[in-house]
């Protein structure tokens, strides 16, 4: 049997058992709140394999491979960042969160800060989980469209149908039970791949030998503010963000929120970082991987002087590094196991994407329809909503996705903007909160995003700092200014939060 089938033969049983779990799933699915949120009744061993596998998405699995490929080490320890922030919101924001019995993170803002501080943070959520998604979805085709030759554009409609349909059809119930399956393929798939990689080049000194000079240090081509802000921008752009904050809310009860999510941050920790920088450096050292990232780069830069577009060889080297890890998959590894690596890539990539899914179906319900559209709406009518919600803009974002297709560079996108007005006013309500601060975290949210905006888009972002970090200290220094001008102040009805005990 030749390579092609045992690949085609992985994918296609994974894809068959995903679909299988989606309509187990729906029989159990009867209720708006089992459909958002499992019933809330997650035991924390599922919520620590849910939320693992939710954070291994096409990003953290393609995207930092990619990193890794084109600027070494750095990267591998920039992620862990992303575990750190796990562990402290298991450990002390995770039983705050579910002692509310809340729905959402708009529901979280409204209990404290009022009306507009949940209009706002609804808008942070929906523009988090929309690029999210697309990058979700952009990792779907760049993977089957490397390991298995499928052309991006068909690749990415199979891989989106799958995924649109069990989350659609089976609602969060579907996503835990999914998430579970691709955390075991995940764990196994991707430590014995990092376990072979390490043996075959005869451990990490050997591989450094075999690096470019810098690849094994710190900063590798990188500034060390470059390796800072990206490290923060990692860090505070994934903190409190709505996959995260729902896992927090399906537990059992807040003890089991807390071990579950600060247990899935700490596997990751000790887990993944390694698992990225040996995949990375294994393939930037190896000949035929390189030499099919040099063919994509010629192939980016002829298209875009075709199509008369300007990019630059250093993004379009980091552009064809996507296929880096894909490439070592298939090119280094017997059929059979390329064939459950390919699983559990694309593993990783729906169990982020489903989640992003579902965030947003809840988003939809319960902060726009159920306040704004129809105050009340029967149970039935929700679960319809949601129901509608997943299949749309699941559709939208696989749309988004045929145009662009950089998932690492979506992920920093979505970071630059959530960092810097969410995480200010969140560390507020949980650990410092007063009535009297509402007005100064409410206007750091603005400011924060607004200099982001300015720093990004307007600036190109000097000097190496990151939006994500700029627009954080921005909404620091807002925050402390406002507080001593408006600590007695009389707040207008906006600003009123539904309960006033923290």
């Amino acid at each position: 049997m030749s390579n092609s089938y045992w690949e085609f033969g992985a994918l296609g049983a994974y894809l068959v058992v995903l679909l299988w779990i989606g309509i187990r799933s729906s029989r159990e699915t009867q209720t708006s709140i089992t459909y958002t949120l499992a019933g809330r009744n997650v035991p924390w061993m599922v919520v620590l394999a849910t939320t693992a596998a939710t954070m291994i998405g096409g990003g953290a699995s393609i995207g930092m491979v990619s990193r890794v490929y084109v600027f070494g080490m750095a990267f591998a320890v920039i992620t862990c960042a992303w575990h750190l922030q796990l562990i402290f919101t298991g450990l002390f924001v995770a039983p705050k969160l579910r002692g509310l019995n809340l729905i959402t993170v708009g529901d979280y803002f409204h209990v404290k800060f009022g009306a507009l501080g949940r209009e706002l943070a609804v808008i942070n959520c929906v523009i988090f989980l929309v690029g999210a998604l697309a990058a979700q979805m952009a990792a779907m085709g760049t993977v089957a469209n490397t390991v298995l030759d499928i052309r991006y554009d068909i690749a990415l409609l199979i891989g989106a149908s799958v995924t649109i349909f069990y989350s659609t059809i089976g609602g969060m119930r579907a996503v835990v039970k999914t998430d579970v399956l691709q955390f075991i393929i995940l764990v196994v798939g991707f430590g014995a791949a990092a376990f072979i990689l390490l043996f075959r080049h005869g451990g990490f000194t050997s591989m450094a030998e075999q690096a470019q000079v810098g690849h094994f240090t710190l900063t590798g081509s990188m500034s060390g503010i470059e390796v800072v802000s990206l490290f923060m921008a990692f860090l505070l752009g994934e903190t409190f963000i709505p996959p995260y904050t729902v896992r927090c809310f399906i537990a059992k009860d807040s003890a089991q929120a807390r071990w579950g999510v600060a247990g899935g941050g700490l596997f990751l920790l000790l887990f993944l970082p390694v698992v990225t920088l040996i995949l990375g450096s294994a393939a930037h050292i190896d000949p035929q991987v390189t030499a099919a990232v040099d063919q994509k780069k010629d192939q980016i830069l002829a298209h875009a002087e075709q199509r008369g577009a300007e990019i630059s060889e250093e993004d379009a080297q980091r552009e064809a590094a996507q296929i880096a890890f894909p490439t070592l998959v298939r090119k280094v590894f017997p059929p059979v196991f390329a064939g459950v690596m390919i699983a559990a890539i694309m593993a990783a990539v729906m169990s982020s994407a489903d989640s992003c899914l579902s965030c947003l179906a809840t988003v939809v319900m319960e902060d726009y329809y159920r306040r704004h559209v129809n105050q009340k709406a029967t149970d039935h009518q929700l679960l319809r909503v949601a129901r509608q919600t997943t299949l749309w803009t699941g559709i939208a974002a696989a749309g988004c996705a045929f145009f662009y297709r950089n998932v690492a560079d979506l992920l920093v996108f979505v970071y630059d903007f959530w960092a810097p007005s969410m995480i200010v006013p969140f560390l507020v309500a949980v650990f410092w909160y007063r009535p009297s601060r509402i007005y100064a975290s409410v206007t750091s949210m603005a400011t924060g995003m607004a200099a982001a905006a300015i720093w990004r888009f307007g600036l190109q972002s000097p000097f190496g700092l990151g939006p994500a970090l700029f627009g954080f200290l921005v909404a620091v220094l807002t925050f402390v200014l406002v507080l001593p001008m408006t600590y007695r102040l009389n707040l207008r009805q906006a600003f009123q939060p539904v309960q006033e005990n923290s």
